[in-house]
């Protein structure tokens, strides 16, 4: 089949009009970039579907989710009693979640995101639903088994089986492991981790350095968790990954909100990805995210939604748009890139560009837009209609 339409953004950097993409097998095989191109594979019987007037692009992807959590929505507000106040509180309200609920999270977070554009989610799931329900998604997932024993002994034995246990069956979902965080996660956990990774060869999804009080227990001992953990390794957050062989080109660290100065050239040289969520860093109402100190280190950043109880909606166009209205000098190009070409090393698909041997995941947008330019000005600092979404090549 060939995918035309007015005109193609195959990646941040490319823009062709008048051409199309020939998929095979839900993959993108050739790019077709002029219009006798995809005359003469007309003229060999190719199927078409043409999107007209409309633009076509890779999908969004959203790096870090946790749609599970999608009936909390509006129930677990910032409030003033800093971040450990609110995990307390989200933890409560989780608690208190059916079946029912946790379920009709995960799909209709799945809805919303396609309805947006997103047509691949990192999705963190710690209940085992996401992985349930799966199969009956439309959306390509990686969905990433979280386990934490906070620093517990006792609970280290089945966080480590609910690793080996995990692994969700379906053509378009693929499995990865989240040791939430390394204030929640014991070195032993995290060592159980490094073995089931390396053995299946999975993604990992690890919260870093989201908060002053997550720096202030692990290093001093000191702060709001200190009531909630035992007593502090007195070790930085990305040592106790490091030394758990959990930093490369696999992991993503999603928040990153408080870099030490020295870790971002580690960062760089381990390969490792960083997801940055300017929804959920609007909602807790953050300092400014040190976007300038990520790239200038070469540390790659994606996009991510967070999930529904700290932020407004689920939609990577509002996450592009957020962070243009935080950086309003950044280039539209790199934007659209971490909510592509970026979500996709994050989440180590080949996804993210409509190239060859990428998946056929794209969406035709109605755009005014008629040059590169103007087109990634309107799909990130604005909410544009996605009119259809494929997804491995399927429109839904």
């Amino acid at each position: 089949m060939i995918l035309v339409a007015r005109a193609l953004l195959l990646d941040a950097h490319t823009w062709i009009e008048g051409g199309g993409v020939l998929v095979e097998r839900a993959v993108v095989r050739r790019v077709l970039r002029t219009r006798g191109a995809v005359l003469r594979a007309r003229a060999r019987g190719q199927r078409v579907l043409d999107f007209d007037e409309l633009v076509l692009t890779p999908g969004l992807i959203d790096a870090h989710a946790h749609l599970e959590l999608g009936s909390l929505h509006g129930r677990v507000p910032a409030g003033a009693a800093g971040f450990t106040g609110w995990i307390r509180a989200l933890v409560r309200a989780r608690d208190g979640l059916a079946r029912r609920e946790f379920e009709l999270g995960v799909r209709a977070g799945a809805r919303t995101l396609l309805a947006g554009g997103t047509t691949a989610i990192g999705d963190v799931d710690s209940t085992g639903t996401s992985a349930r329900c799966a199969g009956e998604l439309s959306a390509r997932l990686v969905v990433y088994r979280e386990v934490l024993d906070a620093w517990d002994p006792t609970r280290t034995p089945a966080a480590l089986r609910a690793l080996a246990a995990f692994g969700p069956r379906c053509a378009r979902v693929s499995a990865g492991l989240s040791p939430h965080a390394p204030y929640t996660t014991s070195p032993a956990l995290l060592a159980g981790v490094r073995v089931v990774s390396a053995r299946r060869s999975l993604p990992l999804m690890i919260h870093w350095a989201e908060t002053t009080e997550e720096r202030a227990w692990l290093e001093r001992g000191s702060g709001p968790l200190a009531a909630l953990l035992p007593p502090s390794p007195r070790r930085a957050g990305l040592d106790l990954l490091e030394a758990a062989g959990l930093l490369s080109r696999r992991t993503a660290l999603v928040h990153g909100n408080h870099p030490r100065a020295d870790e971002l050239a580690r960062l760089a040289r381990r390969g490792v990805t960083l997801v940055h969520c300017p929804g959920a860093h609007a909602f807790f109402a953050r300092a400014p995210f040190p976007l300038a100190r990520y790239r200038a280190a070469g540390v790659p950043v994606a996009l991510g939604t967070d999930s529904l109880a700290g932020n407004e909606a689920l939609d990577m166009r509002r996450e592009m748009a957020l962070l243009r209205t935080a950086f309003p000098r950044l280039d539209p190009a790199a934007v659209f890139g971490m909510a592509t070409a970026n979500g996709a090393r994050a989440l180590m698909l080949r996804a993210g560009r409509l190239l060859p041997g990428a998946a056929a995941d794209a969406v035709a947008w109605r755009l005014e837009a008629r040059t590169r330019t103007s087109a990634l000005e309107e799909l990130t600092a604005g909410l544009p209609v996605a009119l259809a979404v494929l997804v491995a090549g399927r429109k839904l």
